[in-house]
């Protein structure tokens, strides 16, 4: 899996609903995504039906179980998150959770679980509501690398060319340095930010496949789309 995100960019779709879990079982419908992201915070009611269809899909599974803080639905406790990857880590190609969780002691032992599969690890950032600055923003990339992370994962509230620039700057000079980064933008910006951070060396890059669930993103379909034309 490392391999495949050294290469081009990805297109990562979300999975995050009843409705997503019955596109899915569809074997005829067209693949438009080179990942699939199963949200298992928003599936939470319908575990035995998300971790049953993962089992039976060729797609890589990226599984992630967001916390509350960071956009995380149903409000799982750190205890009941935990005990949540654990049981899917057996079903999953990469998985995601966030810089913060990594230092909660629930969390004490993540890493090593993960690093015990050879699964990469997505450590990541969201601030839905400002760009929180660049330096700050490299201060979490850099955190999530000293935590162990494979992958490290921001995603920020854009409305301002400037910041964007900045997070450009911030993706090439950890994809030169050999370091696998995920960015993209929320809001005003945030779908212009996900083309033109992919072409800076975003390697994962989200959207939905049949609505949003956060601002500022393409469907998976179309972002692949425009991704293949450059």
């Amino acid at each position: 899996m490392k391999e495949l995100l050294s290469n081009s960019p990805k297109t990562v779709a979300t999975v995050t609903t009843k409705d997503d879990l019955a596109q899915l079982s569809d074997i005829e419908m067209v693949v438009d995504y080179d990942v699939l992201e199963f949200r298992f915070d928003n599936l939470f009611t319908d575990k035995a039906a998300a971790t049953d269809l993962v089992k039976t899909l060729q797609t890589p599974i990226l599984g992630t179980v967001r916390s509350p803080e960071e956009g995380g639905a149903n409000s799982i406790s750190p205890s009941d998150r935990i005990a949540l990857y654990h049981e899917i880590l057996p079903l999953l190609e990469l998985v995601d959770t966030e810089i913060g969780s990594l230092s909660l002691p629930e969390f004490s032992d993540f890493t090593a679980k993960v690093a015990e599969r050879n699964i990469p690890l997505v450590a990541s950032f969201h601030d839905f509501d400002a760009f929180p600055g660049a330096s700050a923003v490299a201060a979490q990339m850099n955190k999530a690398f000293e935590l162990g992370a494979d992958i490290a994962k921001v995603a920020v509230y854009l409305d301002s060319m400037k910041d964007l620039f900045g997070l450009v700057e911030l993706v090439e000079s950890h994809r030169n340095e050999g370091r696998l980064v995920s960015a993209m933008g929320m809001g005003p910006l945030g779908k212009v930010s996900r083309l033109v951070l992919a072409k800076a060396g975003s390697c994962l890059n989200y959207g939905y496949l049949q609505q949003p669930n956060a601002p500022g993103q393409w469907s998976a379909r179309e972002l692949r789309g425009l991704l293949s034309e450059f």
